[in-house]
C-alpha cells in the first residue's frame, strides 16, 4: 500500500524575502508514521526537485526525536531533496495522501491545478486525505461537479489567526480560518499551539504542526 506526501515548493512568505517552506517535523512525523506501519511512501511537490524547508522548523539546537532520526537518515533526506513533480503522479497508485504543515503552502497549493485534481480524485473515490496546519490551503479552491466548494458543510480545522501571527505571517497572508469558513466549512478550532485533529469522513485535518502525530494516527486508522 502506498501513501503520497505532498509538500510545498514555495520558499518565501508571499512576496517577501523571508524564507518559508515545508515544516520539517510535520513532514517527518507523517513520513515515519507511514514507513513504520509498513507502507511505501512517495514525496511530491508542485515544482518537483528539492523541497524548501521552513527555517523555523529546523531546530538544530534542541531537535526532537523525529528530527534526530531524519538528520541521520540519508534516504529520507534524499527523498525530500528530490521530490517528484505533482504532474508525474498517478493518483490510482496511492491509497492516501498527506499534506504536512508549512507556511509556504499558503502561496502555491491553493492555485496548483495538479494538487486540486489529485484531491478531487481521492475525494471521489473516498480515499483518506490528511492536511496539517497550512497544508489545508490545498482545500481552498476545490470545487465539486456542481461548482460548489468541496469544503462546504465539512467539519475542518486549520491554524487560528493568533497562530498565524505567532509564526510571523505577513498581514496580507491568507487566513485559512476565515477562508474555510467563508466557503461554508464548519471550522472548529482547539487551543492555540496545542494538538487538535478532526476527522470528517475520509478527510482529516490538524490545526497546526503540533497536530501532526494525531493526523498521522488518524490517517493510518482510516487506512486500516
Amino acid at each position: 500500500m502506498r501513501v503520497l506526501i505532498v509538500v510545498t515548493s514555495h520558499d518565501r512568505l508571499g512576496a517577501t524575502a523571508r524564507r518559508a517552506g515545508v515544516w520539517l517535523e510535520s513532514f517527518a512525523i507523517g513520513y515515519y508514521a507511514c514507513l513504520d506501519a509498513g507502507l511505501d511512501v512517495s514525496i511530491c511537490s508542485p515544482l518537483g526537485g528539492p523541497a524548501p524547508i521552513d527555517p523555523l522548523s529546523d531546530d538544530r539546537h534542541a531537535p526532537s526525536d523525529v528530527l534526530r532520526r531524519y538528520a541521520g537518515d540519508e534516504d529520507a533526506r534524499g527523498d525530500l531533496a528530490d521530490t517528484l513533480m505533482l504532474s508525474q503522479v498517478f493518483p490510482a497508485d496511492f491509497a492516501a495522501v498527506y499534506y504536512p504543515a508549512g507556511r509556504g503552502a499558503l502561496w502555491d497549493l491553493p492555485s496548483d491545478l495538479e494538487s486540486r485534481s489529485l484531491i478531487t480524485t481521492f475525494h471521489a473515490s473516498q480515499r483518506p486525505c490528511a492536511f496539517v496546519g497550512h497544508g489545508a490551503a490545498a482545500l481552498i479552491n476545490l470545487r465539486g461537479a456542481d461548482g460548489a466548494p468541496l469544503v462546504a458543510g465539512r467539519k475542518l480545522t486549520a491554524p487560528k489567526p493568533e497562530e498565524d501571527e505567532a509564526l510571523g505571517l505577513p498581514a496580507d497572508a491568507p487566513s485559512l480560518a476565515r477562508g474555510l469558513t467563508e466557503l461554508g466549512a464548519r471550522y472548529v478550532a482547539g487551543p492555540p499551539h496545542a494538538p487538535h485533529s478532526i476527522r470528517d469522513g475520509h478527510w482529516i485535518t490538524g490545526q497546526n504542526a503540533a497536530s501532526s502525530a494525531a493526523v498521522a494516527k488518524n490517517l493510518l486508522e482510516a487506512l486500516s
